[in-house]
């Protein structure tokens, strides 16, 4: 009998031995990788994010595709985004989060005008900078689909974007010498779909996301009156491979393909020029160092191909934290 009771007492031990290795702390969710980790934030977990993306425009792909220096030889403009984002755990399938931006630009343009009936030339330029608050984002995440305990999900995203921003250029020194508005003038509303498949230490995800913005105005240059405009829709679609190179870095490589409808100007105060079958395939690597609750991201975008869009590398660096 007294074996019998040893037997029992030991398997019991060993039992709740067992539970509570296979415990897992808060804290050791919080230090999950990009990889690793759910698509939403688990209930009562909170993220803070800060970013800071920067693009030099040199260059451009025109209207036939073809990659040309901007504005021949003589324009330049480069820019930096800063966006401070939080975002919050309702449930663990249910994410809500804001982000604020903060936009810097400089552009400048210059060109020799000569006119031979009076023997004559001109120097025309523009010169604008602008700094200041963006459009604020505010946005919704939910897993419609959670299987495997989130290692395969499909969850849906809406984003909404107010105009909080200034949408009119100030302090003008002339018609090409002014500060540029670092806001658009309208909302819009992101919808997208994402799907994502962890077979550690590799994952891949796939979405497509459709961003209607609604009409809206303002003034583009200086000199005109505030015009009613709808900037084109934008659809996009892509997909990421992932993997992890150790225990704390992971390699991410992404392919996009964005396409944008036409601007659309219901009066005659913009003399603008319209751009129309904008459209950009970017590929995006990217590293991911995570130490404890700590994340940190390199990522760079280069645009392989396009028309009437930018074309030169854009530099992205992030940090993330969990409480």
């Amino acid at each position: 009998m007294k074996k019998i009771l040893i037997i029992l007492l030991l398997f019991l031990h060993a039992g709740l031995f067992a539970q509570v290795e296979q415990m897992i702390l808060p804290t050791d969710l919080k230090q999950q990788t990009i990889i690793t980790e759910p698509s939403t934030l688990r209930k009562g977990f909170f993220r803070a994010s800060a970013t800071a993306y920067n693009s030099l425009v040199d260059k451009m792909f025109n209207e036939d595709g073809k990659r040309i220096h901007y504005q021949g030889s003589n324009g330049w403009a480069k820019s930096w985004t800063y966006n401070l984002s939080v975002s919050y755990g309702i449930n663990d399938r249910l994410q809500v989060g804001i982000n604020i931006p903060y936009a810097s630009e400089k552009i400048y343009y210059s060109t020799l005008n000569i006119v031979p009936l009076i023997d004559s030339s001109y120097l025309e330029y523009l010169k604008v900078k602008g700094q200041g608050l963006g459009d604020i984002d505010m946005g919704v995440d939910f897993q419609l689909l959670y299987k495997n305990e989130g290692k395969t999900s499909l969850k849906m995203q809406f984003i909404s974007t107010f105009p909080t921003g200034r949408k009119n250029p100030g302090n003008i020194q002339g018609s090409g010498e002014f500060e540029k508005a670092p806001g658009s003038g309208y909302y819009s509303l992101d919808t997208r779909l994402v799907f994502r498949k962890i077979m550690y230490p590799y994952s891949l995800s796939a979405y497509a996301s459709y961003k209607y913005n609604f009409r809206g105005s303002k003034i583009f240059y200086p000199g005109e009156m505030e015009a009613s405009f709808k900037s084109g829709d934008m659809f996009y679609v892509g997909g990421s491979f992932n993997v992890h190179l150790n225990e704390w870095i992971a390699l991410m490589n992404e392919i996009a393909f964005n396409t944008w409808s036409d601007d659309q100007y219901f009066d005659y105060n913009h003399t603008g020029v319209n751009l129309t079958g904008r459209y950009a395939l970017i590929y995006q690597p990217s590293l991911v160092f995570q130490v404890r609750r700590f994340r940190f991201f390199e990522i760079i975008t280069f645009p392989l191909a396009g028309k009437n869009t930018g074309a030169d590398p854009g530099y992205i660096f992030a940090l993330q934290y969990t409480f």
